[in-house]
């Protein structure tokens, strides 16, 4: 187990080349936790060719549900009680942050009762009739977001409070901007802005510009690592051209996956108490992960209730790892050691990706869906063998294929 987060002692800023097909990144770190916190992959973007593949998000990498929530429990270690006087909100942003950003709500509703902490990501998948704010991230391959109105029982209060803004990263913090642009213009205020994220390579840039739109909030940066990064792109180096993606991808309605007993992070989360409990007590007497490893697999935005499924798995003796299906189109190297691409299981055509993930694992794998598991393709399915399909009503469906 890699245990908690541990920060190199010394503090001497440690500098890395990374050469790529289209130029060169070099990164200057500051603060780094021993265990490193992610590592350098090439992404197919002309907007941005690099990504920082996380060790702990869960996401691109299997990782142990243990050793995510240990860097969100350090993270948050890091805010001071007082900070997170309510109302309380609390966002993480689709897809890359959306169970990165529930782990910290739960961790601060945790470490304080009191705080009473709102949980809502962003979505690439508005809902029907809950629509509620939109707004654009430049750098990403998939550039809207969309807030949908939470649920009556979670409503938002009309007083200033707490904003909590969580990412795997901050560059200039023009993503933390367009998303307090939007909130401000839906009517909120804070008082306080935290900005958490795991490593901060924006030098102080994103607390001060967003200081500079709210001069009379609190405004705070907190991360794991900071760093900064230079970009010199090959001018002789063809540009990566981005998978083709139908117009509407990012307009496209799709049913909340929001069961009455598990909370859906697009739609908010207030109560941590979910049935997923009971999913992992029905899979262990099934005998899942009793002689092999569990790997679970979660689809998009749909990656809390995956992380879930494993924290519990993994507290009850089994070994298991967890990642995410993902929009994000990367190369394969030394980072992405295994890539699939299939169509995505809304039907509306965009590609998806598995990565470092060999075909047909030696594990139980569990696939966690918010549709149905008959939208679940065949590629997918014949690529992992046999494992177990959970959709957004816990119905548990096996696969088999030759």
């Amino acid at each position: 187990m890699r245990g908690a987060v541990m920060l190199d002692v010394t503090g001497h800023p440690t500098t890395s080349v990374h050469r790529l097909t289209t130029g060169t990144l070099t990164l200057t770190l500051r603060n780094a936790p021993v265990n490193p916190l992610f590592r350098v992959a090439e992404r197919i973007n002309p907007k941005r060719s690099f990504l920082f593949v996380s060790e702990v998000l869960g996401r691109h990498v299997p990782v142990r549900p243990s050793d995510h929530l240990d860097a969100v429990r350090s993270l948050v270690e890091r805010c001071g009680p007082a900070l997170f006087e309510g109302p309380l909100l609390v966002m993480g942003y689709a897809e890359t942050a959306v169970g990165l950003g529930a782990a910290v709500a739960r961790e601060i509703a945790r470490r304080h009762p009191g705080s009473d902490p709102l949980y809502l990501s962003t979505t690439r998948h508005p809902v029907p009739g809950r629509s509620w704010l939109r707004f654009s991230e430049g750098h990403s391959h998939a550039t809207d977001h969309h807030v949908m109105r939470p649920d009556p029982h979670v409503a938002l209060s009309g007083e200033a409070g707490t904003l909590v803004l969580v990412d795997d990263e901050a560059t200039t913090g023009s993503t933390f901007l367009a998303l307090l642009d939007a909130l401000i213009w839906g009517g909120l205020r804070f008082r306080r802005v935290l900005l958490l994220t795991l490593t901060d390579w924006s030098e102080g840039a994103a607390e001060r510009a967003v200081a500079e739109r709210l001069p009379e909030a609190e405004v705070r940066a907190i991360s794991l690592s900071q760093g900064a990064w230079t970009w010199e792109p090959d001018p002789l180096a063809p540009p990566h051209v981005l998978p083709k993606m139908p117009q509407a991808a990012d307009q496209t309605v799709v049913r909340a996956w929001s069961p009455t007993d598990v909370p859906s992070p697009r739609c908010g989360i207030r109560s941590w108490s979910d049935g997923w409990d009971r999913v992992a007590d029905r899979l262990r007497r099934n005998g899942t992960g009793r002689d092999r490893p569990v790997l679970v697999i979660g689809t998009g935005e749909q990656v809390w209730g995956p992380m879930r499924l494993g924290e519990e798995l993994e507290a009850s003796g089994a070994e298991v790892r967890m990642l995410a299906t993902t929009r994000s189109p990367i190369l394969e190297g030394a980072v992405i050691r295994h890539k699939l691409s299939f169509p995505d299981h809304f039907g509306i055509g965009v590609p998806m990706y598995l990565h470092n993930v060999p075909a047909r694992p030696d594990a139980d794998v569990i696939l966690i869906t918010e549709t149905g598991a008959d939208r679940i393709c065949r590629t997918l399915r014949s690529y992992l063998g046999r494992g177990l399909i959970i959709d957004g009503s816990e119905t548990i469906t096996e696969f088999c294929e030759k």
